[in-house]
């Protein structure tokens, strides 16, 4: 049994949109779409959220932790996070975010990493860390009978890393794979190209897991670097949910993280990302594909935003599944794609909004215009009455199902403490939702649907797509290696 949790391939993770973690984005329906035809009917409003107590302590040490009961079943669930995911890669050194949390599990000062791997499978329990673009996470669950022992395993790795070299080497080779083998696909290209080309030389221009260039500069040094400077208790959070009682829990929780160290220096935040000014067009040549992957974004939000759920709102009427503009003129009136998506990408500073297709190298062109005339008139018109009603329909009937399991609740917990938002803000989403009127639609979609200020970016064969697409712009050609170099295109500089 794999001891880690929770780790993304990388070829999996690049082939579709990523959109943003918060909770209710329905932008991140994903590319693709059921096989259904037709819009879901608008349901009844959603009844209300109730959400769990949690009670929030911190620890001499600076640790935050929040715990919060559930005793439906037997699990104990913990999910710690710091701030340091990717974007707090140093320069040259991307990837290194994402090999520190990959090697967490992998041997500590007191276990080995098999030792680690056959206690965890012992005792029926998961455990691992990961890494995404703002924060880094550690995970674990186990059975509410196993808590000592579950804890003493999470504790372990959050505290005790020992980064073997060969462990190391390993964990750079299945990385490095990964990225050879995410070459092979489209969408994970366009994902790749899309970052450098709206991003630049900014931090959010790598995805967490870097290049092949820079991962094989990294070094034990660099992660146990990395680790030092992020891994400290004063910028964590603890999150711990489950079948025992809340003082029980914090006793515990105190005697294992009771003796975490402090760090040094301070962390600040990205900077803000220099923003898309004109359209942009990037074609990445891949001569065998035999499909066309298309991007379309432009500069947006930051999570923090007071705005942020009704923006949701607007994406959700635009690319959140069937019953969405994009999906009724591209796949429902004309065939072609399977599927399509829009979302907003949930970061510190000011990221992205972007959307999302593929369809057939011969319909590229066509393909292209129609979201750009679907991008054009939702900007300038907004959205219909029933539009808005199926969006909120869908965005408060899902939300409950996000909170149905202690992991849920404890990723969401956490994810708002990183983005230092309140709590009731869980509680009070669905009413954010339903209070988004027609004008918040309107407004939004003019600020932040990419129109005049835009990047494109398309992946497939480019002397057959050129053509096609011509009458679009100036273009930027590149192959899937270019997107990866030091000097690879890019709309801002």
């Amino acid at each position: 049994m794999k001891a880690r949790m929770g780790r993304h391939v990388v070829t999996a993770l690049a082939l579709t949109v990523m959109l943003g973690a918060a909770a209710g984005c329905a932008g991140r329906l994903g590319l693709l779409a059921g096989s259904k035809s037709t819009p879901p009917p608008i349901g009844p409003p959603s009844a209300a959220v109730s959400m769990p107590k949690v009670t929030e302590r911190v620890l001499p040490n600076g640790l935050t932790v929040l715990v919060s009961e559930y005793h439906s079943l037997p699990i104990m669930r913990f999910h710690l996070l710091v701030p340091g995911g990717g974007a707090y890669d140093p320069a040259g050194k991307e990837g290194v975010a994402e090999l520190t949390a990959a090697l967490l599990d992998q041997g500590t000062t007191r276990r080995s990493a098999e030792e680690l791997a056959r206690e965890v499978e012992f005792l029926g329990g998961a455990l691992g860390g990961d890494a995404g673009t703002d924060f880094s996470t550690v995970t674990g669950e186990f059975l509410s009978k196993d808590l000592d022992a579950g804890l003493d395993l999470f504790s372990d790795v959050v505290l005790h890393p020992a980064f073997p070299p060969d462990e190391l080497r390993r964990a750079q080779g299945l990385a490095l794979a990964g990225i050879v083998a995410s070459r092979e696909s489209p969408g994970a290209i366009a994902e790749v190209c899309y970052a450098r080309y709206v991003y630049g030389t900014h931090p959010y221009g790598h995805l967490s897991q870097g290049t092949e260039a820079s991962l094989k500069r990294l070094q034990r040094a660099d992660v146990q670097a990395f680790y030092a400077r992020h891994y400290v208790p004063e910028r964590a959070v603890l999150v711990v949910i489950g079948d025992a009682k809340t003082d029980e829990l914090f006793a515990k929780i105190e005697r294992a993280f009771g003796g975490w160290r402090r760090g040094s220096g301070t962390l600040g935040r990205p900077p803000e990302a220099t923003r898309i000014t004109g359209r942009h067009i990037l074609l990445v040549d891949k001569p065998d594909a035999t499909q066309t992957h298309i991007r379309i974004g432009t500069s947006a939000i930051a999570r923090t935003d007071p705005a942020y759920v009704s923006a949701n709102v607007m994406s959700t009427i635009l690319g959140g599944g069937f019953g969405s503009r994009l999906i009724d003129e591209l796949r429902v009136k004309r065939s072609l794609t399977y599927g399509a998506s829009s979302g907003f990408a949930a970061r510190q500073v000011p990221g992205d909004f972007r959307v999302g297709t593929f369809t057939k190298v011969e319909t590229t062109g066509e393909a292209l215009q129609v979201a750009l005339d679907v991008l054009q008139k939702f900007a300038t018109g907004g959205a219909t009455a029933e539009e808005l009603a199926r969006s909120q329909s869908l965005m408060t009937g899902q939300f409950p199902k996000q909170l149905e399991t202690p992991g849920a609740v404890a990723g969401k917990l956490a994810e708002l403490h990183g983005f230092g938002l309140p709590r009731s803000d869980l509680e009070a989403y669905p009413k954010r939702v339903t209070a988004t009127t027609l004008d918040d639609v309107r407004t939004l979609a003019g600020k932040y649907v990419p129109t005049t200020d835009a990047v494109i970016v398309i992946v497939g064969p480019a002397d057959k797509i050129a053509p096609q697409v011509a009458k679009f712009g100036t273009i930027e050609r590149t192959t899937p290696a270019g997107c990866e170099a030091s000097n690879a295109p890019m709309a801002v500089r």
